[in-house]
């Protein structure tokens, strides 16, 4: 269930959606690498508005935000009276850099980011609804990721993970009233489209927000090392 999202490039993916964004009200992207639910993020609408939204939803009926969810599960989603009309009226993709979970070890967390291994973005499944926020006095659009199973890679360390859309189904998602047609998109990921390495733990910090999030940890093995040393003395 990822709660932390990378977003800081959107431009390969507003060239996949073109046809499919009508109104792009997100314009120049405000890169953030360690995005926490409640921070704004761009999302495509199914009416064709690429705006900022809220991470977490809201229905429009909710009292409170403490009603708020960041994930809605695929295998439910049609059921719970939560999402299941935002199901069938209103869905959007979240595209996104990359997501994070964490390897847990005794008390230690191990932060990992999860990417597309070919592509520059992960074209995310997500919903929609709005909500009237009593605090801003207006209505505001919320969104959920919808999660899946996740696949033998990533399970090593977590067992869920986002709907990720191919680009021939972006349409589909958004547009399709058939919902037979749309269930079968809830697909697990391949292990091979993905990579997944570990990062700095500066990353479990809700405030930490700088490129270096996305930086892969390099960890030397100690036995190469003093196997290089030795090498190295050897030689004089």
């Amino acid at each position: 269930m990822p709660g932390r999202l990378s977003i800081y490039n959107d431009k390969a993916f507003k060239i996949d959606a073109k046809e499919l964004i009508k109104n792009d009200m997100v314009g120049e992207l405000n890169p953030r690498y360690n995005i926490p639910p409640t921070i704004p993020i761009p999302a495509l609408l199914n009416n064709g508005n690429y705006l900022y939204t809220h991470f977490g939803y809201l229905p429009s009926w909710a009292f409170s935000k403490a009603s708020m969810n960041i994930n809605a599960r695929s295998e439910s989603i049609y059921e719970k009276k939560t999402f299941r009309d935002s199901f069938k009226y209103r869905r959007c993709i979240i595209p996104i850099n990359g997501f994070y979970e964490w390897a847990k070890e005794d008390k230690e967390k191990t932060p990992y980011l999860v990417s597309d291994i070919k592509n520059e973005y992960l074209a995310l499944a997500g919903i929609w609804d709005e909500y009237f926020d009593t605090e801003l006095n207006m209505k505001i659009v919320t969104v959920a990721l919808i999660t899946c199973d996740a696949n033998e890679k990533l399970g090593k360390i977590h067992h869920r993970m986002p709907v990720v859309l191919e680009k021939k189904d972006f349409s589909t998602w958004l547009n399709s009233s058939d919902l037979r047609e749309v269930i079968k998109l809830f697909s697990v990921y391949p292990n091979e489209k993905i990579k997944m390495y570990e990062v700095t733990s500066e990353v479990n910090k809700v405030l930490f927000n700088e490129p270096s999030c996305i930086d892969e940890v390099i960890k030397i093995d100690k036995k190469d090392e003093e196997i290089k040393e030795v090498g190295q003395l050897s030689l004089f």
